[in-house]
């Protein structure tokens, strides 16, 4: 049986190389679905973005075992994406014993990824250690300043319509194992991207609306002191600071 792990990625090619190569001995197929678009369509007027992850992706054919292979699909929502991707995915390839769902900005280590392999569980969770800015800071979130933000999903059965993966099921979140996640280092151009995104995502998906300056006041200008760190204009303390980061291994 196959072990396969499955990306979506609109955009943020900053750190999907190193997000692959975390797992790239660990799998035997990868496949990255990538949308041209946002997925709410109606975003206008966006901040120029020049990526081509299909391009990118291409660096792995001279890798000389044909693991990576790239979908470029449009999705109307991201609600039960995962579910849309697996399913394609199987209908051309066999179908595996595990699928770990990704994004381009989430990093394994491989002493945390083998562990994660041996978990029985039919869907697994995994919080992250969010870096900011670089990897000499990272940031806790919550109103205590003590929760970490669900990121990866792994599947060890075939996945039913109820499974939405990722954080829209915090029950299975598994309480120690984690990735690193890398989506607050973007460049300024792709992070200056992805804030105007969230604003303009926000009032379809009903989430709390994002700061409009979130971007220049707290990230792209950010020192040590800054303080309310959080995008969402309602929730800025849930991030209370960026923490000095040291290395638990």
């Amino acid at each position: 049986m196959k072990r396969y792990a499955i990306y979506r990625i609109h955009y943020g090619l900053d750190f999907l190389g190193k997000s692959i190569e975390s797992l790239y001995l660990h799998v035997d197929k990868i496949f990255v679905f990538w949308s041209k678009q946002p997925w709410y369509k109606e975003c206008k007027n966006l901040p120029p973005l020049n990526e081509n992850v299909e391009e990118f992706c291409k660096k792995y054919e001279g890798w000389g075992d044909n693991k990576v292979t790239v979908f470029q699909r449009e999705y109307d929502l991201p609600l039960n994406q995962y579910k849309k991707m697996y399913d394609e995915v199987v209908q051309y390839y066999p179908r595996p014993k595990q699928a770990l769902f990704m994004e381009p900005d989430m990093v394994w280590d491989h002493k945390t990824l083998n562990k994660v392999w041996e978990l029985k569980d039919p869907e697994v969770c995994f919080n992250q250690i969010e870096f900011w800015k670089n990897e000499q800071w990272y940031i806790k979130r919550d109103k205590d300043g003590s929760a970490d933000r669900p990121g990866p999903a792994l599947w060890n059965i075939v996945p039913t319509e109820t499974q939405k993966g990722c954080w829209q099921n915090p029950k299975t979140v598994h309480p120690t194992l984690k990735c690193y996640n890398y989506g607050f280092c973007l460049s300024p151009e792709v992070m200056k991207y992805k804030h105007e995104v969230a604003i303009q995502s926000s009032k379809y998906y009903k989430d709390s609306p994002p700061s409009e300056t979130w971007y220049e006041d707290k990230w792209l200008n950010w020192t040590p002191e800054t303080e309310d760190l959080e995008i969402s204009e309602k929730h800025t303390h849930y991030i209370k600071k960026a923490l000095p980061w040291v290395s638990q291994e």
